[in-house]
């Protein structure tokens, strides 16, 4: 099974995918670091009518900050890495960074435990035949059929596994969840939208694939309300995956920092062992977003390039 896999996997799509999703992140560096100063200035401000915040927990500037590096007691700045390219802001943030990691992370995964080429490997090799396996059967076969599924059964794998891998890596200490900012996101939907609307056109030809929003004997009158509605469903199927995918991430480490934030308003570690209960118990429940939240924009994608490719059905 695996070894039908390794013919069909390729990396280079994986590289493509951050590549494509790292251009999207550097857009709004310099509208993130504005909120991020005028949060600073606020700061600065309150301090001066003697209401300091060192005993408080800054929630939306660890979620907004993307030029800092957190490890253990350092803090590396990304400051330095800041370019532009004909213009454009492409400097290197956090995302951009974890995204790098995430495809690291993948390349390991994925030619490490399968070098030896034998059957029987070791558990981690299984784990991955079974998210393998489960996409394949469960999501493309079933939905799109194995004729039509084998030849985008790669891209799907990536968009899952990357997608995953960046949930995961935010629950690591001093990790950063790089799907938790809207422009990865936005670039996870923008590819899924060329892919959705590329395959329909591939499969039908474009007059047949537009022709195909109207339903047949639709009467004439309904027409002009129809290709409105049929034009904004198109792009707002993205747009929901973008938001999804987003909202959800940056909930969960938003409660997370709430609860840790309940100590710092009490100034009292009495109170610590509940609000720690509390994180661990959202912590656990993270992973199990961080997978779904993958399965989700995974699934959705899929349905709706079948959608597309068969709009019959």
């Amino acid at each position: 099974m695996i070894n039908h896999f390794g013919k069909t996997w390729n990396f280079s799509r994986i590289f493509l995918l951050t590549l494509l999703i790292t251009l999207f992140s550097a857009f709004p560096v310099v509208t993130l670091e504005a909120a991020e100063h005028e949060t600073t200035t606020e700061h600065a401000a309150t301090e001066e009518h003697g209401e300091g915040h060192g005993n408080t927990l800054d929630i939306v500037h660890h979620l907004t900050d993307l030029n800092n590096i957190e490890i253990l007691f350092w803090t590396f700045s990304l400051e330095k890495l800041h370019f532009e390219v004909g213009g454009i802001d492409m400097s290197i943030t956090k995302p951009v960074i974890f995204m790098w990691l995430a495809l690291l992370v993948l390349l390991l995964s994925f030619t490490i435990p399968f070098r030896s080429g034998k059957l029987m490997r070791n558990k981690f090799s299984h784990l991955m035949e079974c998210y393998i396996i489960f996409i394949r059967d469960e999501v493309v076969y079933a939905n799109m059929g194995e004729k039509d599924g084998r030849p985008l059964l790669p891209f799907f794998l990536s968009v899952f596994f990357f997608i995953l891998t960046c949930n995961l890596l935010g629950m690591i200490p001093s990790g950063h969840t790089a799907t938790g900012n809207i422009n990865v996101t936005a670039g996870l939907a923008v590819i899924a939208f060329f892919t959705i609307q590329g395959m329909g056109i591939a499969k039908n030809g474009i007059f047949k694939h537009f022709k195909a929003m109207l339903p047949s004997g639709l009467p004439v009158f309904v027409i002009p309300i129809m290709i409105p509605v049929e034009l904004v469903g198109m792009f707002a199927k993205p747009f929901a995956l973008c938001i999804r995918l987003f909202a959800n991430m940056v909930a969960g480490h938003a409660v997370i920092l709430s609860f840790f934030g309940l100590i710092f308003l009490a100034q009292s570690i009495i109170i610590a062992p509940l609000p720690l209960a509390g994180v661990l118990f959202i912590s656990l429940l993270e992973v199990f977003i961080a997978h779904l939240q993958a399965s989700i924009f995974t699934i959705l994608t899929v349905l709706f390039t079948s959608m597309t490719m068969h709009p019959s059905h």
